[in-house]
C-alpha cells in the first residue's frame, strides 16, 4: 500500500473511534487524490477488521467491516499479478491436455492422435507443469487466507465456497457432454460423479464402495492433493499462528527425510509399503515442495517476521524440486532432465520477478490476462474432457485439426468464463454472507478453533 495511504489511516481510525460511527462512512481531506490504481485500498487492523479507503465522488470514504465478509474477487483483495500466473498455467495445462496428452505414446487409447503433430515440443509435452505453478500460487494464497481467518470454520467456508459451487457445475455439465459426444470409455457413472464432486480421491472410494472409480475429468486429480494441503495447513496455522513457517519446513524437512527412509527400506514388506502410501497420502511429498515455495513468497512478500527462515524455505524447496527433477524422481520419472530443470527454473524466476516487483512481470497485469487468470479454476474444470470430446468431432467431420484447436479454446474460455461470472462468484458471495452466524459460533462454542 502507498505511503500516502498509511500516513492518513490512523486519522481516520482515530475519527472514527471518537465519533463512534460504526459502519458509516468517514470523509477525509478531500485534497487526497490517488492515482487509478489506487482508488481502493484496504488497511488491516490487528483485531482483523480493516479499514476500507475508496474513491467516491472526488473524496475518499473510510469504512469498516470484518474481514470475512469481503467478496475474494473484489480488486483490492487480489493480485493482478499472480491472477497473470494463473492465466499461464491454465494455458500450459491446455496446450498438453490438447495436444500430445492424448495422443500416442501418452494415450496408448489414442483418444485424440491429430496432437501427434506437437509430439517432442517441449512447451506441448511439459505444459503439466502448469499444474505445479498452480500449486505455488495455492501456497501463497492459503497462508495469505488463513492469515485473514477468523478461526477453523471460516477458512472451511471459504475453501468450500470457492471449490464447490463451481465444481458441481462443471462436473454435471462434463458428465452430460461426455455422454453426448465424447469417448465411450469416458463415460462416467453414479460413482465417478460422487467422487468428483465431493473431491474425495479415487482411490479412496475404490476401496469405500468396492468398485473402481474415476474422476469426471482427470484433471481434478489435482484438486484432491489441494484439499490434503488445505488440511495440513489448516492443522500446522492452528497449532502456531503466525509462527506457521516454522512448523511447516520443519514438516518439510521431516518428510523429506521419512522419504528417503521409506525408499531404502524393503518395499517387499507390506507395512514398509502401507507406511509409504500414508505418508504419500498426508504428505504428498512429490508436491509439498511447490506448496512450500508459495507460502515462502507469501512471507516475504507480507513483509512478515519470518522473512528470514522463509528465504531458507524457499532455497530448501528449489533444492528438493530441482534435486527430484535432474535425478528423474517422484513427477519427474522418465522425463527430460534438462527440460524440467529449465521450467522449473521458469517458475522460480517468475516469483522471484514477482517479489521485487518487476517490471517484466507488468504484462502478466494486462486486463485480457488477468481476467483469464481469474476465470482460470472455472477453466480448469471443465477444458480437458470437453474440449478433447469437441475436437474429435470437429476432426470427425473432417474440419482440420489446427482450425477446431483455436475454435475449441475460444468455446472452453467462454463457457468458463460464464461459469465464472454467473456461478462462481454469486455462489461464493451467498455461501460467505450466509456462513457468517456458523463462523461466530464456531469462535463462541469452540474458542480452541479460534486463529486468534
Amino acid at each position: 500500500m502507498p505511503s500516502r495511504v498509511n500516513r492518513y489511516a490512523p486519522a481516520i481510525i482515530r475519527r472514527r473511534r471518537a465519533a463512534q460511527l460504526g459502519n458509516v462512512g468517514v470523509v477525509t481531506r478531500p485534497g487526497f487524490r490517488p492515482a487509478p490504481q489506487d482508488c481502493y485500498r484496504l488497511v488491516y487492523l490487528p483485531d482483523k477488521r480493516i479499514l476500507t479507503i475508496k474513491r467516491r465522488a472526488g473524496i475518499n470514504v473510510a469504512s469498516e467491516t470484518q474481514a470475512g465478509q469481503l467478496n475474494e474477487f473484489q480488486s483490492a483483495n487480489r493480485i493482478a499479478t499472480l491472477d497473470g500466473y494463473r492465466a499461464l498455467a491454465i494455458l500450459s495445462v491446455i496446450a498438453f491436455h490438447y495436444t500430445v496428452r492424448w495422443a500416442p505414446p501418452n494415450d496408448p487409447n489414442a483418444h485424440f492422435p491429430s496432437g501427434a503433430m506437437f509430439d517432442g515440443l517441449a512447451p506441448f509435452e511439459y505444459g503439466w507443469l502448469g499444474v505445479e505453478l498452480f500449486f505455488v500460487i495455492s501456497g501463497f494464497v492459503i497462508l495469505m487466507t488463513l492469515e485473514r481467518c477468523r478461526n477453523v470454520g471460516d477458512f472451511v467456508c471459504r475453501r468450500f465456497a470457492r471449490l464447490w459451487p463451481p465444481l458441481v457445475v462443471a462436473a454435471t455439465l462434463t458428465t452430460a457432454v461426455i455422454y453426448i459426444i465424447g469417448p465411450l470409455d469416458w463415460r462416467p457413472n453414479r460413482y465417478d460423479y460422487l467422487t468428483s464432486i465431493l473431491l474425495i480421491d479415487e482411490s479412496i472410494t475404490s476401496r469405500l464402495l468396492h468398485h473402481s472409480t474415476k474422476w469426471v475429468d482427470g484433471a481434478y486429480w489435482s484438486l484432491a492433493v489441494e484439499i490434503r494441503f488445505y488440511v495440513l495447513a489448516a492443522i500446522v496455522y492452528l497449532a502456531v499462528g503466525r509462527k506457521f513457517i516454522r512448523l511447516w519446513l520443519g514438516v518439510l524437512v521431516a518428510v523429506y527425510f521419512a522419504t528417503l527412509l521409506v525408499d531404502y527400506l524393503p518395499i517387499a514388506n507390506p507395512q514398509i509399503a502401507n507406511a509409504q502410501r500414508l505418508l504419500s497420502f498426508i504428505f504428498f511429498p512429490e508436491y509439498l515442495p511447490y506448496f512450500t515455495l508459495g507460502v515462502c513468497v507469501y512471507e516475504i512478500y507480507s513483509k512478515g517476521s519470518l522473512r528470514r527462515q522463509a528465504i531458507a524455505g524457499m532455497v530448501m524447496a528449489v533444492c528438493i524440486i530441482l534435486y527430484s527433477a535432474a535425478f528423474g524422481e517422484n513427477i519427474f520419472v522418465l522425463k527430460d532432465a534438462s527440460t524440467c530443470i529449465l521450467a522449473n527454473l521458469i517458475i522460480f524466476i517468475l516469483f522471484y520477478l514477482f517479489l521485487i516487483d518487476h517490471s517484466l512481470v507488468s504484462i502478466f497485469k494486462t486486463r485480457y490476462i488477468v481476467a483469464l487468470g481469474q476465470a482460470s479454476y472455472s477453466l480448469y474444470l471443465i477444458h480437458q474432457s470437453i474440449g478433447i470430446a469437441i475436437m474429435r468431432k470437429c476432426v470427425e467431420h473432417s474440419l482440420p485439426y489446427l482450425i477446431a484447436l483455436p475454435i475449441t479454446i475460444g468455446v472452453v474460455i467462454a463457457i468458463s468464463h460464464l461459469l465464472f461470472r454467473y456461478i462462481e462468484i454469486p455462489a461464493k458471495t451467498w455461501i460467505l454472507r450466509k456462513s457468517q452466524s456458523f463462523v461466530g459460533t464456531v469462535e463462541r462454542r469452540v474458542p480452541s478453533l479460534s486463529y486468534k
